[in-house]
C-alpha cells in the first residue's frame, strides 16, 4: 500500500521543533547529577544509539511505503543543502565569536541546525520541486 508523501511533510513538524527548541537551548545549563567515566559514556551512548537505530529502522517502513525517486531526490538535496548550512552558519558563528564576542555554540545547538536546515531544505524541495 502506497501512502501520500504529505504524511511525511507533517511527521517532520516534530523535529522541526524539536530543532527549533535545541538552537534556542531552551534548559539552561546545570551540574551533572551523575559523574561518568569517558568509557561509560560512550558505552551508554553506543548502547542507545544502537537501540534508537534499529526502532528508527523499523519505524522507516513509512518512507518505504510512500517511498519513491521524487522522494528519494528531496531527501538526498535536502541533505547536501543541510550540510552545506551547517558548514556556513558554523562558520559564521565562529567568526562572530571573534569578532563581537559571541558565546561559544554547544553541541545542542548544532545539532539543532543541521536538522532545521535538512528539514527546511525538505520542505523548499517540496514546495518548489528538485528541477529548478
Amino acid at each position: 500500500m502506497r501512502m501520500p508523501i504529505r504524511y511525511i511533510d507533517w511527521f517532520l513538524v516534530l523535529p522541526l521543533i524539536a530543532a527549533v527548541i535545541m538552537i534556542g537551548e531552551i534548559d539552561m545549563p546545570r551540574e551533572d547529577a551523575l559523574t561518568l567515566s569517558s568509557w561509560v559514556k560512550a558505552a551508554a551512548l553506543a548502547a542507545i544509539t544502537l537501540v534508537i537505530t534499529f526502532v528508527v529502522a523499523v519505524g522507516s517502513a513509512l518512507d518505504r511505503r510512500c517511498s519513491e525517486e521524487y522522494l528519494f531526490q528531496i531527501m538526498a538535496n535536502a541533505a547536501l543543502v543541510a550540510l552545506a548550512a551547517t558548514m556556513l552558519v558554523n562558520f559564521a558563528w565562529v567568526v562572530g565569536e571573534k569578532v563581537v564576542d559571541l558565546p561559544e555554540m554547544a553541541s545542542d545547538n548544532v545539532i539543532g541546525v543541521v536538522v532545521f536546515a535538512w528539514i527546511s531544505g525538505y520542505y523548499w524541495f517540496r514546495v518548489r520541486g528538485i528541477a529548478q
